[in-house]
């Protein structure tokens, strides 16, 4: 008899016990998305200075839906991909592990995309979701950096002469 309830608490466990061992494991967001290539902000800080490029580091949290769309829609969009993996070092940073750099820099939403030019100073700072658009108009002419401004403020304005 004392069999009997061992048996049924088997058989009711079963079913839920074959399915947590069938599912498969998420996979991290930084390897559904390769464009984030730094495993952690120290690392990709160093390369960026040696570099001299910027950081873009993108903190996200648990179950955040918008971190997941801008990381699909926004950081997945072929041309946003190609502008930022020439000219940045990339990294995805949960906000667990980095809670006391969230608090330092003041941030209370996810996600948080951060973009650091290479002597520290914060170029750009987005709260939320950004759209491929709308991230592409903010950071592109961020990236130029000071070899295009010094090529363009050498290069003559031949503009004024069209106008006359």
């Amino acid at each position: 008899m004392k069999k009997t309830p061992l048996l049924c608490l088997s058989i009711l466990l079963l079913p839920i016990c074959s399915v947590a061992i069938g599912q498969k494991t998420p996979t991290p967001a930084s390897e559904r998305n390769p464009l984030f290539v730094q495993s952690n902000i120290e690392k990709a800080w160093k390369t960026a200075v040696l570099q001299k490029k910027p950081i873009l580091v993108m903190f996200t949290s648990d179950h955040c839906k918008f971190c997941e769309k801008m990381l699909t829609e926004t950081y997945g969009h072929p041309l946003i991909k190609q502008m930022l993996t020439q000219r940045t070092e990339t990294v995805l940073a949960h906000a667990k592990e980095y809670r006391d750099l969230t608090k330092k820099l003041g941030i209370r939403g996810y996600p948080t995309t951060l973009l650091i030019s290479p002597k520290g100073e914060v170029l750009d700072l987005m709260q939320g979701y950004v759209a491929p658009k709308a991230f592409a108009e903010r950071v592109k002419p961020l990236l130029a950096g000071p070899n295009v401004q010094t090529m363009a403020a050498a290069t003559p304005n031949t503009s004024k002469a069209v106008e006359r």
